[in-house]
């Protein structure tokens, strides 16, 4: 029962949020005038992927935590923890949500200039709006600035 309610409390949670922050406009994205070799890259996902020894994401709840990702970690270092998709495929090969083999081998044949030290791992189901925008959101962005990355790529989950 109590799970019930903590479902019904989350989903009210997130309508008001979204109907409070939902609109909110962002500002236009800039294009890059650098050359791919020089770029420096990150790569974010809402797909639950983290580093084995991270705290699993709080599933049920919803979860607007960060964690925080070295660029050039093993997928055999990372696992996923979400249960609002099917992680089937990528449980078998993190690369088809989290591609950081691909950008690896990019990096290394300076096809892309580089890739930022972090790369970020979150969950999709965040019904704490208010929290992914006045906490997980500025922390990333911080580090972004920080490492002075010049594109950044999504990918959900």
């Amino acid at each position: 029962m109590l799970g019930k309610i903590k479902v019904w409390y989350f989903k009210k949670i997130a309508a008001r949020m979204i109907k409070k922050h939902g609109s909110e406009k962002v500002n236009k994205l800039a294009l890059i005038k650098k050359p791919m070799k020089e770029w420096k890259v990150a790569f974010i996902t809402t797909a639950g992927v983290h580093l084995l020894n991270d705290k699993p994401f709080d599933v049920d709840g919803g979860d607007w935590g960060v964690r925080f990702i070295p660029s050039d970690t093993k997928t055999s270092d990372l696992m996923i923890t979400h249960t609002h998709y099917d992680t089937t495929s990528a449980d078998k090969d993190v690369n088809c949500v989290f591609p950081i083999s691909s950008l690896q081998q990019l990096s290394d044949k300076k096809i892309i200039g580089e890739l930022a030290p972090t790369f970020y791992g979150m969950m999709g189901y965040i019904p704490r709006v208010d929290k992914l925008l006045n906490e997980s959101i500025p922390k990333i962005l911080e580090k972004l600035k920080e490492e002075k990355v010049d594109v950044v790529l999504l990918s959900p989950g």
